[in-house]
This record gives C-alpha cells, sequence and structure tokens, in this order.
C-alpha cells in the first residue's frame, strides 16, 4: 500500500511498510523538534482516488528537525573585463518523520 500527499504544492510518496522513512519539507516556521503536524490533503491511498483530495484521511508526522541544505554555488563572470562574482544559497529544510497514517477520520468542521 502507498500514500501520496501533498504539502505546499509538492507531492511526497508515502510507504506505510517501509521504517523509518523521513522526509524533507519546505521550512515550517511556526513548528519546533518533537512537535506533531497533521497532514489533510491526501491524494491517494493504495488504489483510492481523490478528488482532488481524500475525505476523512490523514497522516500525521512528527518535526526531527530543521536544517539547511547542500550549498549552491553561483558564479557570476564577465569575460575581458574583470568581473566575477561568487554567491551561495542554502535552502532551509524541516525534516519530518510519519508517526500514523488514519484513514476514515471525521473531521471537525464548523456546520452552521
Amino acid at each position: 500500500m502507498n500514500i501520496r500527499f501533498e504539502i505546499k504544492g509538492k507531492q511526497y510518496h508515502y510507504l506505510p511498510e517501509k521504517k523509518n522513512q523521513t522526509f524533507h519539507i519546505d521550512y515550517q516556521k511556526n513548528t519546533k523538534s518533537g512537535e506533531q503536524i497533521t497532514f489533510d490533503k491526501i491524494l491517494s491511498w493504495g488504489e483510492e482516488f481523490g478528488q482532488p483530495y481524500l475525505a476523512n484521511a490523514q497522516l500525521i508526522g512528527e518535526v526531527i528537525k530543521h536544517g539547511l541544505k547542500k550549498k549552491i554555488v553561483i558564479m557570476k563572470y564577465k569575460p575581458k573585463k574583470r568581473y566575477k562574482k561568487k554567491l551561495g544559497y542554502r535552502q532551509q529544510y524541516t525534516a519530518i518523520k510519519i508517526v500514523t497514517a488514519k484513514k476514515n477520520v471525521l473531521q471537525t468542521a464548523n456546520e452552521n
């Protein structure tokens, strides 16, 4: 069984039978290490597909750490002008581990 879910417009593929599977997602500013996050945007669960998302399904993940990815080096160079510039950039990320996957979960919505 495999589960596809979406976080900030990017899709991730989760295999429940695979142990210690971690994901490096875009930086989540308001989280701390050890905190739990709920993901409601489940695209597919095995052979069942949502339109666009499955209702009553969610993944619960735990924040492992915040970090920086490998540095990307950018070079600017203009020949015969003695101009060169070297820049570097490191993207921030949040490492998460999926703790539980729940299906048929009742959503608490305001029904007014």
